[in-house]
């Protein structure tokens, strides 16, 4: 076996076997109509990976993307977590923490990912990679056995190999195919994610999309010439195909488009019909409304972030911000400190280090409210004033590291009681 793919002569041989399997899939398969390149049957898309739905269009990570639902989706959770500050921190006694930055692993997290690309820029291009694909992928660049750089991988070069004892990562670079362990490659994957068996949202809401895409073309083509059809020209009698193609022209030439609207002289014996709005018209906005609350479910972001504030009030729009760092962004948050201790940190050094995301700029309240909460935190004994200015990145101050007591109140480690 071994000498005949040598010599090449098993390469052909299962070159000619995959393409009379084709050929006979595709005779078994193939449509009666024929068809084009212009007009792909679903068949034809779904072999080069675009997925065909019951709307009657293909659903694939760059035709999703024109769903302006979908979009908003997917910007809202990869700016999210692409703005999101990643820190190294060093475990201490009984729970404590603190913030590496000897560490290489620290520098390549608090700056650039690679000469060419910023850190925020390229967390932003892997999870959206994570959620149009499945995962995401980065190439681990290491100088004298430390990581230096991480590079993004196309998604669609990067295959993960499970076969052997440990996964393995295949990346076609053009014409050649590279082999990587896997702790050279930063790997994203969709929570839920496990061995031969990647999420992919965009596949499995792809007929939610695909409604989205199909009334946002038919909303397109109505407005496209002054909106749907205001009525009918009737004339007694019949005409002939020129005179009745001669009058639909210059009926659409003098009302269509911006034109719409003007008065209408009409000729002798022709009457105008109007026409009014069906039902199925009067709820064309709330089947678009569920289509957007479709396409919300299956990525968990609430309405307000993709711009339906139907039933947003200045009450629960916070609740919601909430409910969508703990419900969608966190789970996301876990999978990139797993990947990023595994690609950045060795075995032994996992053991005292950790990659944690940083939410306190998202979940900030306003300024007197933010305030508030730190006098009572001050006054309270619970923080030293440095420590609340250390949370909006402002200098420590002489005196600042005491605990402010109220009248009272005795230390930390005197006896209940001792203060009276």
């Amino acid at each position: 076996m071994l000498d005949e793919w040598k010599d090449g002569t098993g390469f052909i041989q299962r070159i000619r076997l995959d393409l009379i399997s084709v050929k006979w899939f595709w005779q078994k398969n193939r449509p009666n109509e024929q068809r084009s390149l212009a007009t792909p049957s679903p068949l034809l898309l779904e072999i080069f990976g675009s997925k065909p739905t019951a709307a009657g269009v293909s659903v694939s990570a760059t035709t999703a993307l024109r769903s302006p639902t979908t979009l908003a989706a997917c910007r809202a959770i990869s700016e999210s977590v692409g703005s999101l500050p990643f820190h190294l921190f060093r475990r201490g006694n009984s729970g404590a923490r603190e913030r590496d930055t000897d560490h290489p692993a620290a520098a390549l997290l608090a700056g650039d990912w690679c000469p060419w690309a910023g850190g925020v820029e390229t967390r932003t291009a892997l999870q959206l990679d994570g959620l149009l694909h499945g995962a995401g992928y980065a190439l681990v660049i290491r100088v004298n056995g430390q990581p230096r750089e991480l590079h993004r991988l196309i998604p669609t070069s990067v295959t993960r190999d499970t076969t052997g004892p440990e996964p393995r990562f295949r990346v076609q670079d053009g014409s050649v195919e590279k082999i990587y362990r896997w702790q050279d490659i930063l790997y994203l994957p969709t929570p839920g994610s496990a061995d031969g068996r990647l999420v992919c949202l965009i596949d499995l809401c792809r007929e939610a999309i695909a409604l989205d895409l199909v009334m946002a073309e038919h909303q397109a083509r109505i407005f496209a010439n002054g909106g749907r059809p205001s009525g009918i020209l009737s004339l007694p009698g019949s005409l002939a195909g020129a005179a009745v193609e001669r009058i639909r022209k210059s009926w659409k030439k003098a009302f269509g488009g911006e034109r719409s609207g003007d008065t209408a002289v009409l000729e002798a014996g022709i009457d105008f019909k109007p026409l009014t709005f069906s039902s199925v018209d009067l709820q064309f906005i709330d089947l678009r409304r569920l289509a957007v609350q479709e396409i919300a479910r299956a990525f968990k972001v609430p309405g307000t972030l993709i711009g339906d504030l139907d039933r947003a009030t200045w009450r629960n729009v916070e609740e919601l911000m909430r409910q969508y760092i703990q419900t969608c962004l966190m789970p996301w948050t876990e999978i990139w400190q797993s990947a990023l201790e595994r690609a950045l940190l060795t075995q032994e050094e996992r053991s005292e280090l950790f990659v944690e995301a940083v939410f306190d700029d998202m979940l900030r309240g306003d300024l007197a409210a933010r305030f508030t909460a730190y006098r009572q935190a001050s006054g309270g004994s619970w923080l030293t004033p440095n420590e609340i200015r250390s949370f909006d990145n402002r200098p420590p101050i002489a005196g600042g590291d005491e605990l402010i007591r109220q009248a009272g109140q005795g230390g930390a480690t005197e006896p209940e009681g001792a203060a009276a």
